[in-house]
């Protein structure tokens, strides 16, 4: 499940060889071995998925278009989530590139650039976790909205969490982390995270939305786990399908080293592994560090 890939780094060592008598000093070129991170998309047969995801990348909607994967689509409770999912599928889709992603660029007055609002989630929407308070990621563009919204619900449709946050003038990549005791073991959770562009006017808002569970750590992962550090457990935990701590582990070794390059090449594979695909340009935006990134402006809700 975890392949290798060499890395040449140029080491030279001194060999003394003995031959008739002869001394001599040869260079020798080495190799070091790398892991390279490789998620694995897990095979949940149980417990079944309750609730239908959303989408995770915003892309401004044409006439009749809301820019959701048909697929999830049709699968939506009339409203949707919140009344914002549920319209109808649009009749010509916007065509997409290569990833997946839709090509029409960000650019209004409440967004700006040309990459659109992004969850760092894998494609089938559903991030697993093994811990209670997960970290979700997102790619904010520059914007000039008041405020942003990111809100939890369970499979009834509770909100169990709801926070509303300033945002900072700089595009990059922000991280949430949920309060401890968020989430129950082996249920699954829909969250929604909007850009609020008009707080009276709620169709204004860009948003993500998909679904995160979380997992209890078998026998086996749990050892590998002891075992490993730094990058490693990462590794692990992508190759075992966990995708929240496997991106916020890289996350934080890019917060503490940003000019490391082979964590930098860790972060765009993750990014880019099977089963995620998100746009390359994503991966190479700027990580925004949590104290600059998001300020609350109201306490959490339960």
């Amino acid at each position: 499940m975890i392949s290798s890939k060499l890395q040449n780094i140029g080491l030279t060592a001194l060999a003394t060889v003995v031959f008739t008598g002869i001394t001599s000093i040869l260079p020798v070129n080495t190799t070091v071995a790398r892991e390279k991170i490789i998620f694995v998309p897990p095979i949940l047969s149980s417990p079944r998925r309750l609730i239908p995801a959303g989408t995770r990348v915003y892309e401004p909607a044409s006439e009749g278009d809301t820019g959701i994967n048909p697929a999830v689509e049709r699968s939506l409770p009339i409203g949707g989530f919140g009344g914002i999912l549920g319209r109808p599928v649009p009749k010509n889709p916007p065509q997409n590139d290569v990833r997946g992603r839709s090509s029409v660029p960000v650019s209004n007055q409440c967004l700006q650039g040309k990459l659109p609002l992004t969850a760092l989630i894998p494609e089938s929407q559903l991030g697993l976790t093994t811990v209670s308070n997960p970290a979700l990621f997102f790619y904010v563009p520059q914007t000039a909205a008041p405020e942003l919204e990111l809100v939890v619900q369970n499979d009834n449709e509770q909100e169990v969490y709801t926070q509303k946050y300033k945002p900072s003038n700089k595009a990059g990549i922000i991280s949430i982390r949920l309060p401890v005791n968020s989430l129950a073991v082996n249920k699954q959770y829909k969250w929604k995270f909007s850009v609020i562009c008009n707080p009276t006017d709620k169709s204004q808002n860009k948003v993500v939305a998909g679904l995160v569970q979380r997992v209890l750590p078998d026998s086996q992962l749990m050892k590998k786990l002891q075992q490993a550090t730094g990058q490693e457990r990462a590794i692990v935990y992508a190759a075992a399908g966990i995708w929240h701590e496997a991106v916020a582990i890289v996350a934080q070794l890019r917060y503490s080293l940003p000019n490391n390059q082979e964590i930098a090449s860790d972060w765009e594979e993750l990014l880019a592994a099977r089963g995620v695909s998100l746009n390359q340009q994503i991966a190479q935006q700027p990580l925004i560090p949590p104290p600059e990134a998001l300020q609350p402006k109201n306490k959490h809700k339960f």
